[in-house]
């Protein structure tokens, strides 16, 4: 069986865990979540959908006396047993997550050691933010493992922060930490 995607298999565990749903029901959970990184536009989404009807993981079926065409989503036996593989599928990139904050470090030689300051803190400050947008989002929603998940995130948040305040303290601390050269 081939595996899902990390795209598909996101969106087909949720249609999983919502049916019957309709695209618009799980774009607007995409939508409304702090923490997903599938922010979709909807022709993306409609792909994924495509895909996962053709490979018979996923069914749409007419709402009945519904005039608009409106379709629900179902997921089928061999979608769920495909969710199966995908969540028991460890992939290399799944052990370090992309992190362009983390790139973006690596050209701090273009930035006056004030702007490296600056950034950091304001991206502190932010972060501080989101961690107030994530614990009140975790009081709201109610998922499958929900505190695994909010965990997670919120430690990862945490980690991010600390590694700022990191930075920064060796950046004020030593100048010679802010000046390494960008080729």
């Amino acid at each position: 069986m081939a595996i899902l995607s990390d795209h598909e298999g996101t969106f087909l565990s949720l249609v999983l865990r919502l049916q019957p749903t309709t695209a618009y029901q799980v774009a607007k959970v995409y939508e409304q979540s702090p923490v997903t990184n599938y922010k979709t536009h909807k022709a993306k989404m409609y792909g994924i959908i495509d895909r996962l009807v053709a490979r018979g993981w996923l069914e749409k079926r007419a709402v009945a006396h519904d005039r608009r065409g409106t379709e629900q989503l179902y997921c089928t036996d061999a979608g769920r047993a495909a969710v199966r593989e995908w969540v028991n599928a460890t992939q290399p990139s799944h052990l370090l997550l992309d992190d362009p904050l983390r790139t973006k470090v690596q050209s701090f030689g273009l930035l006056t050691r004030e702007e490296q300051v600056r950034w950091a803190v304001n991206l502190r400050e932010r972060l501080q933010d989101k961690l107030g947008e994530l614990e009140a989002y975790g009081r709201e929603v109610d998922v499958p493992f929900k505190d695994f998940v909010h965990d997670n995130a919120v430690r990862a948040l945490r980690m991010r922060m600390d590694w700022l305040e990191s930075m920064i303290a060796t950046i004020v601390a030593d100048p010679k930490a802010a000046s390494q050269p960008t080729r």
